[in-house]
Parts: C-alpha cells; structure tokens; sequence
C-alpha cells in the first residue's frame, strides 16, 4: 500500500513494506534482538542504509517501542509526557527528520511497525538479521 503524507513544506511518500514471508506477527523478544543487529556498530551490513531508510528505521522503532508520537495515545504507549509537543525548526534539521519519520509511522500499529522495522533491517543487514528470526521460529 502506497500512501502520501502532506506537509506544508514536503511531500513524504511513505510505502508500508509487505510482512515478512514465512512469518506469523514479529514478537517483542525478536523486534528488540534485530534493533540490536541494527545498532551493533560491529556488525557490517549487506548494503549502507540511505538517509531515507535511516529515518524509516528510526520512525517504525519509535512507533514499535514507545507508540505513536501523537495524540490520542493508546493503552500501550509509554512515556507519553516525554514526546515532543511540536515539530522541531528548520535549524534543527536531525531533530526535524527523527520528528518526521517517527511522525510517519503514527497511522500503523505496533505489530505493524515491529514487523516493517524487521523486514527493512533483514534487507539492510542481511544474515545476522535472517539468523534472528530462524532462530525463533
């Protein structure tokens, strides 16, 4: 599915990635293992991560972790008094992508973002993303 987000300064073409083949819902356990992978500086990806998949990682992970950026929040979001109450400026330009992206991921579910964050990090880091989940099912 396809959706186009509209911003008073950009338009952001945000593309919900397939589920995982071969794979029921990502489990908490496994989501948590894989965001490891990803921020293991020792472990070298299949193929460098652009700008945009940087900023659809870091969304989909906020949006599996915490919840949604904004209101109304559900039962399961955390530390709803800690996000940010608007966009960040111009200036702020890693702050404003961060923003963004996390932003971005609001209109999915948790199992949707954990399972997204999955299948873009097994295409990014490829093997020790791919031993993870072998290894849990």
């Amino acid at each position: 599915a396809i959706f186009i987000i509209l911003n008073l300064t950009k338009l952001y073409l945000l593309v919900l990635l397939p589920s995982i083949p071969n794979m029921t819902d990502v489990s908490e356990e496994l989501f948590l293992k894989v965001a490891d992978i990803v921020g293991n500086k020792d472990i070298k990806p299949q193929k460098a991560a652009s700008s945009a998949e940087k900023v659809r990682l870091y969304g989909m992970f906020k949006r599996g972790t915490v919840g949604k950026l904004s209101p109304p929040y559900g039962d399961d979001d955390t530390e709803t008094d800690k996000r940010p109450k608007s966009r960040p400026g111009m200036l702020s330009f890693e702050a404003r992508q961060k923003y963004d992206g996390w932003a971005a991921c609001d209109s999915m579910s948790k199992q949707e973002a954990r399972d997204g964050y999955v299948k873009l990090a097994q295409d990014l880091v490829g093997k020790p993303v791919t031993d993870a989940i072998e290894a849990a099912n």
